[in-house]
């Protein structure tokens, strides 16, 4: 059971590869709605996930294992080696993170407000935090349900 959730979770490189070519055809406000519906996916897979998993923090420890390397890896790249990797590391690590992007970017705005510059990976950052968020409103949705419906 838990492989279809590790499916689930690995879904997110596939998305960021399908919106970086969206993005390289057009651009504008496509990239705020592909946000949207990556995060209405990203909570759909949180509140799929109580049917794998019913322990939470196991659930959002597995959900979000790749989210996790993820932000490793780009923290890594972005503080230490100060330079994106030129291979399939450095490449997936910045696609994971490009569907919500968009919404991640008015988020910053608005966080960011009153700085003079800021680095990209803040952004990575928040779309950490916004993923794992979402992800535990969903589970917490499903959780929720299943304790109304038993009563």
């Amino acid at each position: 059971m838990n492989f279809k959730l590790l499916l689930f979770a690995f879904s997110p490189y596939v998305i960021g590869y399908m919106v970086n070519y969206v993005l390289m055809n057009w651009y504008g406000m496509i990239s705020m709605v592909l946000g949207i519906l990556f995060l209405v996916y990203w909570y759909y897979v949180g509140y799929k996930s109580y049917d794998y998993v019913q322990n939470k923090m196991k659930s959002i420890l597995i959900g979000n294992s790749f989210v996790i390397i993820n932000i490793i890896l780009i923290l890594v790249q972005e503080i230490i080696l100060k330079e994106y990797m030129l291979n399939i590391i450095g490449l997936s690590s910045q696609m994971f993170y490009l569907a919500p992007i968009g919404i991640t970017t008015i988020l910053g705005r608005i966080i960011f407000f009153f700085t003079s510059s800021y680095k990209g990976w803040y952004f990575h950052i928040l779309s950490f935090i916004l993923m794992i968020t979402v992800y535990y409103a969903g589970y917490s949705a499903k959780l929720k349900s299943k304790r109304n419906y038993k009563m």
